[in-house]
């Protein structure tokens, strides 16, 4: 008896996912897995807004967990020069990897590290916004790919 009360049960239970979720290859479970995909993506121009991640960084002296070095995303499928980020890992923009200042247009200290990180990002090729940090608090933006630097302040 209680094995066909359970298996009654769980045949119910099946039914209900179905009428509410779909098949799995159905239109609504497509539907709802590409909706779930498109989301991240959406968001990460949000997301990588400059003031929004300098914020952060000046809270946690580190950035958000939705960025990832150039190594880890390679690693992962990312191609640079198709622009491809988005599909590959939605919700992710670089950052994180070192920035060696061999210009020396951010200022020099014993034991400073600088890294950089992707902002204002729109999905597809990398634009030329960037957020320099440094591991003793520092923050610069720069929107013309390293040619000119702006100190951020708390």
């Amino acid at each position: 008896m209680r094995k066909r009360v359970l298996a009654g049960v769980l045949l119910i239970l099946v039914v209900i996912s179905i009428i509410f979720i779909g098949l799995p290859g159905s239109g609504k479970a497509q539907q709802a897995n590409a909706v779930a995909r498109n989301v991240p993506s959406q968001q990460i121009d949000i997301l990588t807004e400059h003031h929004r991640v300098a914020d952060y960084v000046h809270q946690h002296n580190r950035l958000p967990d939705y960025y990832i070095t150039k190594k880890q995303a390679r690693r992962l499928g990312w191609d640079a020069s198709k622009g491809n980020l988005c599909e590959i890992l939605p919700g992710k923009a670089i950052g994180g990897d070192r920035f060696s200042n061999r210009e020396n247009k951010l200022p020099n200290q014993r034991d400073r590290q600088w890294f950089e990180a992707d902002v204002n990002y729109n999905c597809g090729r990398r634009g030329s916004n960037r957020l320099l940090y440094s591991n003793d608090g520092l923050i610069y933006l720069t929107l013309d790919h390293y040619k000119t630097f702006t100190k951020l302040e708390e």
